[in-house]
Formats: C-alpha cells, structure tokens, sequence
C-alpha cells in the first residue's frame, strides 16, 4: 500500500462526482466508461441484470494500526497501548441495483470513525480510479466502538490532544484509510448476483442500560418494557446460486467488555463475534456486526448493590474466567442471535437509494414539530419558536464519569448541572458550583472564575441551560492551540441515509442514546412507510464521530450522555428534523442539499505523538532469543503458556507494509508475528495467530525510550486444544543504524517443543 496526499486530491473530487443538481442520480455503468473496462477485465460474468436480484460483493482487510507508544481506547492521560490480542479489520458490503445505484457499507474494528477517516477514504477511492462509482453519498462507514482499539488518527484536536498520548499518529492514520478503501474496492470487484435475505430478533441479556436514572426521566420510558433496544437486525447474503456471500448486523451495545486496564488491541465484543461467526461459516464468509444505538447501552451487568456503581464484567462475576474472556462471553451472545437470524431470514425486494447531506450543527434552528412535548417548562424559545441547537461545549457532569470505568469520578452522576427555579415571575438559571467536587478536582474549582473569563464560557450558558459548559469545542478561538483556526471537533456533521429493500439505515455519527434512537425511528418510519419502507436502524458512529446524542430529558439529568451531548438540549429534536429532511427527499425523490463541506486538515496536524514525529529508534539485541522458554507441558483445555522473546519494534514491519517493502522480507497477505503450531505427521501446522482471541503479543522497550533492546511476551491461553506436541514462533523485523544508513534484518525466534496432555 502507498501513501497518498488527500489535501491534493481533496480538490478534485468534485470533478470525479456527478455534478450538484444531479447529486442522487443512479450512479451506473456507461457504455465504454472506466466502470465498463475494469468489469470486461475482470471478467464479471455473473454480474445480475435481473431485477429480481442484486449484485453483492464483500471484502474483509486487516486495518490494524501500530500497538505501541500508542493511545488506550478509553482516552486516559498517560495511559499507552503496548500489545495486540486480536487484529482489527475493515469488513464491507457493496450492494448494486441492476441498472441502478450501488452502495458501500464498511464498518471497521476502530474506537471512532473519525471525520478524517471517512474523507481519507474517499480520497483514496478517488486516487485509485474508483472515484465515478463511490462518493461521500453512496459510501457509509462505520466503527464497531471497541475501546480495546488505538485512536490517535483524528484531524480534530479534541480527539488528539486530550487522549493516553497527545498528537497525530500519520502511520496510524494511512494504515486505517488505505484499508477501508482497499476493502471496498475488493468488495466492488468481487460483487456478483445475489440476493438479500432480512431478520430481526431480540438478543437476550446482551445489553444493559448504564444511564438508568436518565432513561428514567424520560416520559415516554413507560411505553417500552425494556430501557435497551434489544432487537438485532440482520442481513443476509446469498450467491444466485446458494453459495453463502456474508451478512451484516446492527445491534447497540459499547465494546466495553475489556476494562480501562487493558493495553492491547483486541476486536471487543464485536470483533469476537465477526472472528467466529465467519470461522464458522467458513471460506471468504463476511461476517460484520455493526452499532445501533448505542449510548447508553453496556455488555456489563449493574452491581446488583447499587446500579450507579461501577458494571461488573463476566470475570468479576466468574472467578474462573479472566479478562480475556469477556469479549467471548458478551460476544457469544451477539454471535448466538446473528445464528438464529442468519437461519431464518426472508428475502428482500430490490432497491437501492441513499441521500447524503452535512449540517453546520453548532445553529440549527429546530422545528417545534420535531420538539413536541419533550421540553422543559423552561424552555420558553420553544413557545417563541427560537429553539436551535448551540455551539459546541463540553459539560463539567462529565467529570462525575460512568459506569464503565472511564478515567474520572469526582461527583456522583447527574450532580454536576445547573438547575432552574421560577422566581419573581420568571425562570432564574442557578449555576453549580464546581468546588463541590471531590478529592484534587476541587482545584478546578477555585480555578475556575479566571479559566471561565479565559475561554468566556458565559456566553454559552444561556443556551446550554442544564449544563455547565466546561469546554468550548465548537468555534474558532484564538485561544486554541494548536489549531487556531478550527473547532475542536467537526461541526458540519454528516447526515446519511441508505435504503435496502424495505430497510432504511439512519448514518449518525453520535453514540446515540436508547430513547433517542427510539424517537427518531418513529419518525423516520412515518415518513418513508408511504414509500414502502418497513423497517429502519439508526446506526452510530457512521463517517464521523460527534460525541453524544442524548433526548431533551435525559441531557436535564446531565449523566456523563448528557454532558457530552455537546450542541445542546436540542440536539436530538433537530437530529430527526435533519433525518427527516432525508428521508423526504427519498420519498419524492428529490436530491438532498449537500451542505458545506468539511474543511481538509490533513496539513494542519502540527503536533504528532512522539513515535510519529522521531520513529523507531535503532534496535539491538539478540533478536528472536527465547529469553523466558516453556513449560515441558499443559494442560491441554485450561492451562496458559507465555514465553518471552528478544524483540524488534512491530512499527518497523507496518510501515514497510504501507510502503510496499515489506514483500522484500515477508509475504504481506500472510504476515503474522507470532504462530502456535502443533507437530502433526512431521510437520508444523499452525493452529493459532495473532488474529486469536486466547493468543496476545506484548512488546515493552527495556532500558527506556532510547534504547535499542526490547522484549515480546508472547501468551497462549490452551482451550480445548489436542493433546500432542507443540510450539511459538515469533517472526519480527528489526531496523538497524550504521551511521549514516539503515539496515532491514528479518528474524524468526522458536521456541523448544511442549507437550499438551
């Protein structure tokens, strides 16, 4: 994979698209076009002129960012990741009409999907010479929200600076881009006559709402008989001629199931799921699980003493289990559902559409039709008709933390607001008062009158109402630094809708609440029912990452949603208006207004994180050297082997990955760092790798940032393994100095054979 330069080719993607007034047109093949050459190249024969059926492809590449010297997926300060337990991958589906428009849903193993991702992507799309068939309309990515991912890819300083290790990760970022891409080119190339099979179902115990006392307050909490969506959406992909092509499903639960301790990268619940439903499944099976609304929704259990307690996992529930396995556990629950409906899912009628738009959320005004009863008494621009969303802040309530673990906890949940009382004929806001924290937070409030005057947080609170605006993110600040001259985080949010058949796919890229999601798919499904529209997912985290979308009610309460439900207490009243405005335009088939375009700031990442900006340093040592070797033997179904290596830095083999070197030592379609073989007829077959969920490779720089030794700490947990005899392989490469030049030294460590009994 090569690098490319999106400010460059940002510019003309334009010129690559369908012009503006024809901004929903079908995009399909024209006689003798660049889309025509490539399918008679590759011999597409099977592609579907039926229709009665689609075309289908599906693509699955590895996109698993470096590991070390990198942020943890629950940004706390200081807090770095230093190994792998399981490989992250881009999974995509592209989705054809005959004769009509063609679609690319990729969802991808990643904490965020950052704004800067989904525009890399179409860049690099655009680059490779898909740019006529995919465009920022017609291509919907995703993140599966595992927090056992690294981040450090966002051009948004919010996300950069105030993480485990501050600044842009630029390898990071191209190992990400150029995969997703890759995934959708594979998956447009691949594609074929199909046909879509649809399912929904509850999953059982798979979620538990971690806002509770939130939810609570909403009046409509009532009507449902669950305080979590429940239900799994599913869809099925079948070859004309049976062969199995893969599935996709939605369901809204965080990848949480690793705590803030972890420090490697690992799929989560989801990636556990995907891992074993297409081992399953067997063959190039495509098996991707996707988020719905997932805001306020955990795999872990409430601690059944007190529900605003810290969730309990399945290894503080079951002394036999250990971190590890809590992504299976919770996994297993996902994967059992995605089973059943995989099984008993009916096919779909054919149709393709999508409309795409981007909203300047820091002012819009909202509709009192979209707001309806969910208001305060004190919301009085509703009954003036002035209600609008607000410039972006972050809320001080953020501090009291959740029940996840996240890394602050100096106030109960849902202290941290400022409150409302009708004095005098009128409405008198009363501001909290921050020196009520606790322990070194107090500080913050002393502090806080001059930090108020520094980033004139006044002038937000009127609008922010029950929250104490702690941040401003949302405007341009000559305050900020580094980046002068944009927002903390996207503004001009994207806003996309893709329809399949009977089901719509609502693109949102907030971590939308429960209840949120629940008032917005109502509305959506009166709209677009009259078009034959049955079904709809609203799904989080899609082309971009706004934080969080909580109900009018639930951002009153100020729990940690609502305090990171940055542009106001309208917010989600005008997420349905905006969606709506979408799903009207399907309807009457009429374009949607693009929008203004986000700015590309791919040139304006000026603080990178040290590993980024100084590279890996010289290694040395004995590379390969087993420094700490196996037992004799295991038990073969519970028993866990680590070993320890004398190690290079794994950066060196990602980056001659992306360059397109790394062929000169390795095959970069089959590379693994670590293999587990077992000795069968004389010959070493391996069982396990990396991509393992019981395997883990940690890498630790001994004598400091400087030095040119480190060690890898390879671990097997055994389940369930034949009895034989066994082995760990380590393959690494090493950079090394010699004064003015560099050297590449491939190696492999083995260590002695062991006995599982």
């Amino acid at each position: 994979m090569k690098r490319f330069l999106p400010g460059v080719v940002l510019a003309a993607i334009p010129l690559l698209a369908t012009c503006k007034n024809n901004s929903d047109a079908p995009l399909v093949p024209i006689p003798g076009s660049e889309e025509s050459a490539i399918e008679s190249a590759l011999g597409l024969q099977q592609l579907s002129v039926d229709s009665n059926t689609y075309n289908v492809g599906a693509s699955k590449v590895d996109i698993t960012g470096p590991f070390a010297q990198e942020s943890t997926g629950y940004n706390s300060p200081g807090e770095t990741m230093d190994g792998l337990a399981m490989r992250l991958y881009s999974r995509t589906f592209v989705i054809e009409q005959p004769g009509g428009k063609v679609i690319a849903i990729a969802t991808a193993d990643q904490l965020h999907l950052y704004q800067s991702i989904k525009l890399g992507v179409i860049t690099k799309l655009a680059m490779d010479g898909y740019g006529h068939i995919f465009n920022e309309r017609n291509v919907m990515v995703s993140a599966t929200h595992t927090h056992a991912a690294t981040s450090n890819h966002s051009w948004y300083t919010l996300f950069n600076l105030f993480n485990g290790v501050t600044g842009f990760d630029e390898l990071h970022y191209y190992v990400v881009v150029n995969g997703i891409a890759q995934s959708i080119k594979e998956a447009y190339d691949n594609r074929q006559a199909a046909v879509i099979k649809f399912a929904r179902g509850p999953v059982e115990d798979g979620g538990f709402n971690r806002s509770t006392i939130a939810y609570d307050t909403n009046p409509d909490a009532a009507d449902y008989d669950e305080n979590v969506d429940e239900n799994m959406t599913l869809l099925r992909f079948d070859s004309v001629s049976g062969n199995p092509i893969g599935s996709i499903n939605w369901y809204g639960v965080h990848g949480t199931s690793l705590g803030i301790n972890n420090s490697r990268i690992h799929g989560n619940n989801k990636g556990w799921a995907s891992y074993e439903m297409e081992k399953q499944m067997g063959g190039d099976f495509v098996a991707a699980f996707a988020q719905s609304t997932v805001g306020d929704v955990s795999p872990n259990e409430p601690d059944p003493a007190d529900i605003t307690l810290a969730f309990l996992r399945p290894s503080d529930l079951d002394p036999t289990l250990d971190t590890l396995d809590d992504p299976v556990v919770h996994g297993q629950k996902q994967l059992n559902k995605a089973l059943e409906l995989y099984a008993q899912a009916q096919q779909m009628d054919v149709a393709v559409d999508y409309r795409h738009s981007f909203v300047n959320f820091n002012n819009v005004p909202v509709s009192n039709t979209y707001i309806g009863s969910h208001r305060m008494d004190y919301d009085t621009e509703v009954d003036q008709n002035q209600a609008s969303t607000c410039i972006a802040t972050v809320g001080a309530a953020f501090l009291a933390g959740d029940e996840e673990g996240a890394p602050v906890d100096f106030a109960e949940e849902g202290a941290i607001r400022n409150s409302y009382t009708f004095e005098n004929g009128q409405w008198v806001r009363n501001e909290y008062n921050l020196t009520n924290l606790d322990g070194v937070a107090q500080i913050l409030g002393i502090l806080w009158p001059l930090a108020s005057q520094v980033l004139q947080t006044t002038k937000y609170d009127a609008c922010a109402k029950e929250k104490l605006a702690l941040l401003p993110v949302g405007e341009v600040d000559d305050f900020w630094f580094p980046n002068p001259d944009v927002p903390f985080i996207p503004v001009n949010v994207p806003m996309q809708t893709i329809r399949i058949g009977d089901l719509v796919i609502a693109g949102s890229s907030f971590e939308i609440t429960t209840m949120a999601g629940r008032r917005a798919e109502s509305v959506l499904l009166d709209t677009l029912s009259s078009a034959g529209v049955d079904h709809i997912v609203i799904g989080s985290m899609v082309n971009s990452y706004t934080n969080y979308l909580a109900t009018r009610e639930e951002y009153a309460a100020q729990h940690y949603e609502g305090s990171f439900t940055v542009f106001g207490p309208f917010s989600a009243a005008a997420f349905r208006q905006e969606m709506d405005r979408l799903a009207q335009d399907m309807v009457s088939g009429q374009p949607s207004n693009p929008g203004p375009v986000p700015p590309d700031l791919s040139s304006q990442q000026l603080i990178e994180t040290w590993i980024s900006s100084n590279g890996v340093v010289n290694d040395g040592g004995d590379f390969g050297k087993v420094l700490t070797a196996p037992a004799s033997s295991y038990n073969a179904n519970r028993d866990s082997v680590t070993v320890v290596f004398q190690a290079a830095h794994p950066r060196t083999a990602l980056i001659k990955k992306l360059d397109g070197t790394l062929s000169n030592y390795y095959d970069p379609e089959s590379y693994n760092m670590i293999e587990v073989q077992r000795r069968v007829n004389g010959n070493w077959q391996t069982v396990a790798t990396e991509s393992d969920p019981y395997t883990s490779f940690q890498w630790v720089r001994t004598g400091g940032d400087l030095s040119a030794t480190s060690e890898a700490t390879v671990l097997w947990k055994i389940r369930n393994q034949p009895t034989g005899t066994y082995r760990i392989r380590y393959h690494g490469l090493a950079k090394r100095w010699y004064f003015f030049w560099t050297s590449y030294q491939k190696f492999t460590g083995t260590t002695d054979s062991f006995q599982l009994q």
